[in-house]
């Protein structure tokens, strides 16, 4: 029997800094901030103050990061994740 573990797992706050903080290239004793992370979980829409996330919030985060990684602005942002919850 498979392990229902493998398709919850979830990601703790502190490694998902860590981890959006590598692939942005900041190096691992300059993390992004506990405030930018809070304002993009905000943005998306997700509970306040959450410890952990899982892989489906995990990857919006992702998706985040790249998009400001990109240059892209937060109205760009906003305007994007407004079509893409009209299209649910």
């Amino acid at each position: 029997m498979m392990k229902s573990s493998t398709f919850t797992e979830e990601i703790t706050r502190g490694a998902a800094i860590l981890i959006l903080s590598e692939e942005r290239g900041r190096a691992p004793e300059h993390p992004l901030s506990q405030g930018l992370i809070g304002q993009w979980c905000a943005d998306l829409g997700f509970p306040p103050k959450l410890r952990s996330f899982n892989r489906e919030q995990f990857e919006q985060l992702r998706a985040v990061n790249s998009h400001y990684a990109r240059g892209g602005s937060r109205r760009e942002l906003i305007q994007k994740i407004g079509r893409n919850h009209g299209n649910n």
